[in-house]
């Protein structure tokens, strides 16, 4: 409040230079906007929603359907976490959970999702089913990927690459040529390698709204914090440190700030946050080995 009315008697000086009354307007109308949030969606809000008379499960979902709304959960979690959560690595201590909660808590959201899609390709007992469910993830994925939802095209890819579902040459076989070259295309708009260097520039010109990968971010911050020191020789506070870091935290917040305009479908977020329809890792892999026994040596 101090810094609000702070701002607001600078604005009522007449000797205000345009591009400071400018600058100005814009912190105050960013500080102002942040309260206005309470009409936004909140994660825990759409699991304690009631449940939907006729669920809707994987085969009556449209991949529109489920991009959509993928994209407007992964948002939601993502928009939760609070700046403060960015600042000294708090997501790698043994008190992480207390330290980072809503870093975590979009960690986990990122492998629910993962492991929802990984379970339901595995949900059938026949290769041909199992190919047609590859096919719609990878379709959900680019729909996302259309929609700047770079954390959802993972979520789906890194399932894709699962060894319980890799391995499965059968399955892949009667995969389609397009979405063989499809996954290609997206697995390497979302590839670590060189930084994400692929994502980087995707993000850099896309407009938002869009969910980026947090996990970027946090190597970035992780490098940042262990690879320059707090203070000077001289003692003094590392200026340039603590720059490098709101830059990351600023482009962040630049992506939590824009929401999408997608309205909540609870019949199909209800499917996406059910838990009861996920396989552990061990349990995947052990399904793998039933369909495709390993060949003998």
């Amino acid at each position: 409040m101090n810094v609000l009315n702070l701002l607001e008697e600078v604005l009522r000086d007449p000797d205000l230079l345009p591009q400071e009354r400018k600058a100005t307007a814009n912190i105050l109308r960013t500080l102002s906007q942040d309260d206005q949030d309470d009409n936004h969606l909140k994660i825990e809000d759409i699991i304690q929603m009631p449940d939907c008379p006729k669920p809707e499960c994987f085969e009556t979902l449209s991949a529109m359907e489920l991009a959509e709304q993928i994209t407007l959960l992964d948002h939601v979690v993502f928009r939760s976490i609070p700046y403060e959560e960015f600042l000294g690595q708090g997501w790698m201590k043994v008190d992480k959970n207390e330290r980072t909660p809503y870093i975590m808590k979009t960690s986990q959201h990122f492998n629910d999702m993962s492991n929802l899609v990984a379970s339901q390709i595995m949900s059938y007992a026949d290769a041909p089913s199992r190919a047609g469910a590859i096919e719609k993830w990878v379709a959900v994925a680019d729909i996302c990927r259309c929609l700047h939802n770079y954390n959802g095209v993972l979520e789906i890819t890194s399932a894709l690459n699962r060894s319980a579902i890799y391995r499965l040459k059968k399955t892949w076989a009667k995969v389609s040529k397009q979405t063989k070259a499809l996954m290609d295309k997206l697995q390497k708009t979302v590839s670590s390698e060189g930084r994400f260097k692929n994502l980087r520039e995707m993000l850099k010109n896309c407009n938002p709204p869009a969910v980026p990968y947090l996990g970027m971010y946090l190597t970035d911050l992780a490098f940042i914090e262990e690879g320059t020191p707090n203070f000077t020789e001289e003692g003094l506070v590392n200026f340039s440190k603590m720059r490098m870091i709101s830059h990351i935290i600023r482009e962040i917040r630049q992506f939590q700030q824009t929401s999408y305009r997608i309205e909540h479908q609870q019949k199909v977020t209800q499917y996406l946050l059910d838990k009861t329809l996920i396989m552990d890792e061990d349990t995947l892999y052990e399904l793998s080995l039933k369909i495709e026994p390993r060949l003998p040596a």
